[in-house]
């Protein structure tokens, strides 16, 4: 498949191939906005819960420390997550951002149908003016018992130095680069059993594995974007399309067909 991409940046989408047993650790989606200080009040959030509240039930909230220099000193602010009777899908929302995250995700139309519903409650609630940056980032792991080799499963330029050099403790690669809907990081590489090189996103497991992570954002630090819900939702959507042809680059057919592809 890789074959096919000639341009993983620019170039146009690949038709999408469903997978069966998709490897996929987390998928999430994020806005950020300017800071709304109203969002720290249990009040002031109450409209956007009761908004969502049929699909995202259970409701929690995180404190978050932020040390902050000049003058130095803690600041605590209050990330409210509101999850699915499930718990297979949870949304996160602070005084400078929104996101959808899961573990359950089947594909880029219903993730951002979803995300799309979360924008539109933010709009008719919490009411941000603008946003500076859309992000969506997908997380594969690939567990490896027995010092499996992926090198039959990837193109070259990602199957690393593992093979050539024999047993490592881990390898981690990363590129950033522009593409035609805004940038992109990409890291992957190997991590031990019990290994991970971001928690929050991919949780240790007994085994070796293999990772792919894919950031795919929109950003722009001078020009902040309007706040308008079918717009992101637009944006999204091309973002996660540029991620999953980066993804379809990066493996091979033997890939493919190893996670559920129909042949």
């Amino acid at each position: 498949m890789s074959e096919t991409i000639k341009d993983p940046l620019f170039g146009e989408y690949p038709v999408e191939i469903p997978l069966a047993n998709a490897p996929l650790a987390r998928v999430v989606a994020q806005v950020r906005f300017p800071e709304i200080l109203s969002v720290q009040d249990r009040s002031f959030v109450a409209p956007f819960q009761e908004r969502i509240r049929k699909q995202y039930s259970i409701a929690k909230n995180d404190l978050i420390n932020t040390f902050v220099i000049g003058p130095q000193r803690m600041v605590s602010s209050t990330v409210w997550r509101y999850l699915d009777p499930s718990q297979s899908w949870r949304v996160s929302m602070s005084d400078t951002f929104l996101s959808l995250e899961t573990a359950k995700y089947t594909s880029r139309k219903d993730f951002t149908e979803r995300f799309a519903f979360l924008l539109h409650a933010l709009a008719a609630t919490i009411a941000p003016s603008h946003c500076t940056r859309i992000g969506i980032r997908y997380v594969d792991q690939v567990s490896l018992p027995d010092g499996e080799s992926m090198k039959d499963m990837l193109r070259p330029e990602m199957a690393g130095i593992r093979d050539a050099i024999g047993v490592t403790k881990y390898v981690l690669s990363e590129f950033e680069a522009n593409t035609r809907e805004g940038a992109v990081v990409v890291r992957w590489g190997h991590m031990p059993a019990e290994g991970t090189h971001d928690p929050d996103v991919m949780p240790p497991t007994a085994t070796a594995s293999w990772f792919l992570d894919v950031d795919s954002y929109k950003s722009d630090e001078s020009e902040m974007f309007e706040f308008a819900p079918d717009k992101i939702s637009e944006v999204v959507f091309g973002l996660a399309s540029r991620a999953y042809t980066i993804f379809l680059w990066s493996v091979n057919d033997t890939f493919l067909v190893r996670y559920g592809k129909e042949v």
